[in-house]
């Protein structure tokens, strides 16, 4: 257009300058002055203009920013666990107590092929997770809902110096150094977790990695990002960043990738923010968010949902191979992630405990020793743990859908709440606060005979409300 508007206009003076070819020199001076002007104007507002931009994604990979210290494989010692993955747990100091015996504990523990008295252990798994609950000072205790009331173990942690995650408290002397060199990140749910067997691999291998991805893009759940501006997709100081989730199935090819260019709709509901951005150089990155909500990491139905990053930021970069990857950290409420993570059901704490070797004690009073943001405006107990999650994304059409859309609400009962309530309640005011009573017939964990409850003798203990001092 600047062309075409400077020849269009050297034309019509050149006209103009042959017709007055009469007037004198002066009169041809004063034209080009007349138009010159009316170029430099016409020009200014077409270079300066703005173009709306929008760029879609849907998330193919999805995990905690857990960095890993060694060279090959998940168990092997590094600089991140210089021990090694957090070995398998030793149930016999688990199960000890002062009201459990040495015999007691070694029944519980014995093969499910050795016989005593003619019968055989063969629900062993079932046994060890139920007797796991009860491991307080006192018999009658519901330790996964009342933590506080056993024993600190002490838990492997991370002691390496390297952290994936975002400098949310602006304190560069502070939380880990980033691989590319950034100091002052904090990610203190990885230095609480980032030693454990399910967690603990190089990117995206990780136990649960591979089955939360793998069920996420069975369908799960999926996340949708969309990117938007008025200025250069490369750079644009006044972005848009949209995150949420869509009800519609992640499209796989035959090798099970998730095949680009499809279209989501996305829920402006729950599990979704949309919030302001910087583009620098094709790197998108969000404004620190008082609470970025978007869809939690999730594995199984029962744990899946929103998470709330307090203070939250994202980021989303094109990398040089082409692909497209991300980081979102804030603090979570690490009451919330306890809880989430111990009462998928009313007591998944057992599967935490047996197939994946950890102690939900341990993690108890380590996520609250790492507590690093949020502080209480009462107490000044620090409420929050910082955290961060890395995705890869496959771009895609992600649209506004013309119908009302929903989210896919989890199919489970409310045991699993109620479990998540009672431990907030019991942490925060540390009394001592009893379950629901476990009626005959319900199992005690994810897997197990059901006639091994034992219903309970009517007033044994109240429905749900008994609150005593957390004191032998």
């Amino acid at each position: 257009m600047f062309v075409s508007l400077m020849l269009c206009l050297s034309d019509k003076s050149r006209v103009r300058s042959a017709h007055d070819s009469r007037n004198n020199k002066r009169s041809e001076e004063t034209a080009i002055r007349t138009y010159l002007p009316v170029a430099f104007i016409l020009l200014v507002p077409v270079a300066a203009s703005a173009v709306p931009w929008q760029r879609d994604y849907v998330v193919d990979k999805y995990e905690p920013a857990f960095y890993y210290g060694a060279k090959t494989g998940t168990m092997e010692p590094g600089s991140d666990c210089p021990k090694g993955t957090t070995p398998d747990s030793d149930y016999t100091a688990m199960l000890k107590t002062t009201w459990r015996s040495d015999a007691e504990v070694a029944d519980i523990l014995r093969s499910a092929t050795t016989a005593v008295n003619g019968k055989f252990n063969t629900n062993r798994e079932y046994r060890i997770s139920s007797a796991l609950r009860n491991r307080s000072f006192r018999k009658d205790i519901d330790t996964w809902v009342n933590p506080f009331t056993a024993p600190d173990p002490g838990m492997q942690e991370v002691t390496g110096k390297i952290g994936e995650g975002f400098n949310l408290d602006h304190n560069a002397t502070t939380g880990f150094v980033s691989p590319t060199g950034e100091k002052g990140v904090d990610n203190n749910l990885y230095r609480v977790m980032g030693c454990g067997m399910a967690y603990r691999g190089a990117p995206y291998s990780a136990y649960l990695s591979v089955r939360g991805n793998d069920k996420m893009l069975e369908g799960l759940y999926t996340i949708v990002i969309r990117v938007s501006g008025n200025k250069d997709p490369m750079n644009d100081d006044d972005a848009v960043v949209e995150i949420g989730y869509s009800p519609d199935h992640a499209v796989k090819n035959s090798g099970g990738g998730v095949v680009p260019d499809y279209s989501y709709r996305i829920v402006k509901d729950a599990q979704y923010t949309r919030t302001k951005a910087v583009v620098k150089n094709g790197v998108v990155q969000t404004a620190q968010t008082p609470d970025l909500r978007m869809p939690g990491f999730a594995w199984f139905e029962n744990n899946r949902g929103e998470s709330v990053f307090h203070q939250g930021i994202l980021r989303l970069a094109v990398n040089a191979d082409g692909t497209s990857a991300g980081l979102v950290g804030g603090y979570l409420d690490w009451r919330d992630f306890y809880g989430k993570d111990t009462f998928d059901t009313n007591s998944s704490a057992g599967t935490r405990e047996t197939y994946y070797h950890e102690n939900q004690v341990a993690k108890y009073y380590a996520l609250k020793r790492n507590a690093d943001g949020l502080p209480d405006a009462t107490t000044g107990q620090e409420m929050g743990i910082s955290a961060a999650y890395r995705f890869t994304v496959q771009p895609a059409h992600v649209v506004d859908p013309q119908k009302p859309a929903t989210i896919n609400e989890p199919l489970t009962g409310t045991e699993a709440a109620t479990y998540r309530e009672l431990f907030r309640k019991a942490s925060l005011t540390a009394t001592i606060v009893s379950p629901p009573v476990r009626k005959g017939g319900r199992r005690d964990d994810d897997a197990g005979p059901a006639d091994d409850v034992k219903p309970q003798a009517d007033g044994k203990r109240e429905a749900s409300n008994e609150v005593q001092r957390a004191t032998p």
